[in-house]
C-alpha cells in the first residue's frame, strides 16, 4: 500500500516547493511525464470573477526581477494520514557549465529511515535555466522508488521552438514542437510564484505531457489562515489545480495548496485524497539568503502582507 501510495502523489512530492503547486509527474511507471509549460489565458467560467491580463514575456522574468532569492532553499514534512514517511527539499541556486552560468532549480524527496527500509525512495528533479529569460535549458528526471527507476532528460531548443527527449534507461528518444516560452514543470512551478494569486479567478496555462501540449488550471479558491510548527499561523490562499487529462497533478482524487500571500508565494501547505490515502505535505524551514519573515521566523503571526496592491484579493 504504501508503493501504491507513493506512485499516486510521486509528482507533487517531488516539485512541491515550486509552488509547490507542483506535482506533475503522472503517477507509477509508463505515467504521463509532463516536460513543459508555458501560460496562456484566464479561463472563462460563469461563477469566477475575470483572473488578470496573463504574460509570459521572458524579458521579464529575468534572475534580478525575482520575488524569491537564488540561494532559496525550501523543506517538507511528508505524511501519511499522521504518520511521518519522509521528506522532500527544493533549491533554488547559480551554477555554472562549461563556461555558461546558469540558474539550478533541484527537487529531491525521500523516504525516512523507517520507511526506506521497506519501500526505499530516492526521486531528483533538476532545471537548468537562462538567467536572462528564466526558461530552461535542460530538464533531468531521476527516479528511484522500490524496484523502480528511471532517468530521463529533455533538452530545449527555444530558438527553433523544439525539445529532445532521451531516456537512459530504455535509450528511446524523440524530438518534438513546443510553443514559445514554454518552461518545464519546475521552472513552470517557480515561474507561477511570480504570478498573482488572485481568490475567485482560474488562470489556465498549458503543459507538455507525453509530447504533447494540454491546458491545466489552477483553481484559486479563498484566502486561509495555516498554522505551522515553526512560523506560527500564516496568511495563505487555498488553490486546487485541475487538469484536463486525468494524471497530470494525482491520478485520481484531487489536491490543495497553500500559498503564502507575501512577496515570496511559497506553499506552505499541500493535502490530496487519493484513493489509498490522505497525504500532507507542511512546511519544514526555509533558508538561504534575505531578512524577511521566513528567514528570521516570528514566534506567531503571519509574514507581511505583499506591497502591490491588487496582487491578492482579501475575502472577508
Amino acid at each position: 500500500m504504501l508503493c501504491r501510495m507513493y506512485r499516486e502523489v510521486r509528482a507533487w512530492l517531488a516539485v512541491l516547493g515550486g509552488l509547490s503547486c507542483a506535482a506533475v509527474w503522472g503517477a507509477g511507471p509508463g505515467g504521463p511525464a509532463a516536460r513543459g509549460a508555458t501560460e496562456t489565458r484566464a479561463a472563462p467560467a460563469a461563477t469566477k470573477a475575470a483572473a488578470p491580463a496573463a504574460t509570459n514575456a521572458p524579458a521579464l522574468m529575468n534572475a534580478a526581477a525575482l520575488p524569491f532569492p537564488v540561494g532559496e532553499a525550501i523543506s517538507y514534512r511528508i505524511y501519511w494520514g499522521i504518520i511521518p514517511v519522509g521528506q522532500a527539499r527544493v533549491v533554488f541556486e547559480r551554477v555554472e557549465e562549461n563556461g555558461r552560468p546558469l540558474l539550478a532549480i533541484r527537487s529531491t524527496a525521500r523516504t525516512n529511515r523507517v520507511l526506506e527500509k521497506f519501500y526505499p525512495v530516492n526521486d531528483l528533479l533538476e532545471s537548468l535555466i537562462d538567467p536572462a529569460t528564466f526558461l530552461p535549458v535542460r530538464f533531468t528526471k531521476k527516479i528511484s522508488e522500490g524496484r523502480y527507476w528511471t532517468h530521463e532528460i529533455t533538452t530545449f531548443d527555444h530558438a527553433r521552438r523544439m525539445a529532445h527527449f532521451e531516456s537512459k534507461k530504455s535509450g528511446a528518444k524523440s524530438d518534438y514542437a513546443i510553443d514559445a516560452d514554454t518552461r518545464d514543470i519546475l521552472t513552470m512551478m517557480y515561474f507561477l510564484r511570480t504570478r498573482p494569486f488572485v481568490a475567485g479567478t482560474q488562470p489556465v496555462y498549458r503543459v507538455v505531457a507525453d509530447e504533447k501540449m494540454y491546458d491545466f488550471s489552477i483553481d484559486i479558491q479563498k484566502n486561509e489562515k495555516v498554522k505551522t510548527e515553526h512560523y506560527g499561523t500564516v496568511a495563505t490562499v487555498k488553490v486546487e489545480p485541475k487538469a484536463a487529462f486525468q494524471g497530470l497533478f494525482i491520478r485520481k482524487g484531487r489536491a490543495w495548496f497553500w500559498i503564502s500571500r507575501d512577496p515570496r508565494q511559497l506553499a506552505v501547505k499541500m493535502a490530496a485524497q487519493v484513493p489509498v490515502a490522505s497525504i500532507t505535505l507542511e512546511l519544514d524551514e526555509v533558508s538561504g539568503p534575505g531578512q524577511d519573515f521566513w528567514i528570521k521566523p516570528a514566534p506567531a503571526g503571519p509574514p507581511a502582507q505583499p506591497q502591490t496592491e491588487g496582487r491578492h484579493d482579501d475575502q472577508k
